[in-house]
């Protein structure tokens, strides 16, 4: 996300100024295929069901288990060592050293167990009903399809693409809109925080005592990254959006949004991304500690901290 972080800043800023319309019509389509029209978010009943099973098919229908699977390719292939002193060997060694930590299952037993102490049949089944739906379907795939090792590669020349042909003011708030709903930007920022913490922990132990961060600073260091990055992390959210949900129509965005305002879907996305954050930071810490094993002490140099807001 970081590689398009320019673009972002000069394509969109003056894109991101439309208001929303004054009233929202609602557009979905049922489990049979029909297609529905109210002034109100559609009601689903929800479905019931053994709890292990309907986590599993919530963590499916999500693309959860999938993009999970993914990752520890999507963090090698991203891994930038164009200029690290590294020779081939402690690449390889330390692109191992990654994979092995940020295996998927191992962040799935996380998220199952938080979904399994916090579990809320209703609103289990309400989660799972809505996801079954075509709409939810159709627009769960084009994340998969998105969720790529390419994507950090994809990105640039499409923000670049809207320069010439910007989006109207209607989809760019109701992107905007989404991203309210899901909080994407604000907790992809938390997320980053959790790692470099993580990290840090991990690190802190293999220092000197001289070169261990102070109580409070890594805190105050991830404070003052969040502050500096959370408009322009907004910027590149929106490039994201427009990118993933580029083939959907706007009522199927519009029945999108009123499926992440619903109760259920706030519940389910709030324990997922406690879970994930857990889950990362676990894998952060396990992938310092095998890095710091695989490659030669003179070799391995932690790396510096966020900076925080300038002071006088």
């Amino acid at each position: 996300m970081g590689r398009v972080a320019l673009i972002v800043l000069v394509v969109l800023a003056p894109l991101v100024s439309g208001g929303a319309a004054d009233a929202t019509t609602y557009r979905w389509v049922d489990a049979n295929g029909v297609v529905n029209y109210s002034d109100t978010p559609p009601q689903v009943q929800g479905v019931t069901g053994d709890r292990d099973a309907l986590i599993e098919e919530a963590l499916e229908l999500t693309g959860i288990t999938k993009q999970l699977a993914g990752l520890a390719a999507q963090v090698t292939q991203n891994t930038n060592l164009g200029k690290s002193p590294l020779d081939a060997k402690e690449r390889a060694a330390l692109l191992q050293a990654l994979a092995a930590a940020f295996g998927a299952e191992p962040i799935l037993a996380t998220v199952r167990g938080v979904l399994r102490k916090d579990y809320d049949p209703q609103l289990m089944g309400v989660f799972v009903a809505q996801l079954r739906t075509p709409t939810l379907r159709r627009l769960t795939a084009m994340e998969v399809e998105a969720d790529t090792p390419e994507l950090a590669q994809k990105l640039p020349a499409f923000a670049a693409g809207l320069k010439a042909n910007p989006p109207p003011a209607a989809r760019m708030s109701r992107l905007a809109r989404l991203d309210a709903a899901t909080g994407t930007a604000a907790y992809m920022l938390e997320l980053r925080g959790a790692v470099v913490r993580a990290g840090v922990r991990a690190i802190e132990p293999m220092l000197p005592p001289a070169r261990r961060p102070k109580p409070g600073a890594v805190d105050a260091a991830i404070a003052g990254m969040i502050a500096q990055q959370r408009d322009l992390m907004r910027q590149e959210v929106l490039v994201l959006f427009l990118y993933v949900y580029r083939g959907a129509t706007d009522a199927e965005l519009d029945e999108y949004i009123a499926f992440e305002e619903s109760e259920a879907a706030r519940w389910f996305q709030g324990l997922y991304r406690r879970a994930l954050i857990e889950g990362l930071a676990a894998a952060s810490e396990n992938a310092v500690r095998r890095i710091a094993r695989a490659l030669p002490a003179k070799r391995f140099s932690p790396p510096p901290l966020p900076e925080g807001p300038k002071t006088r």
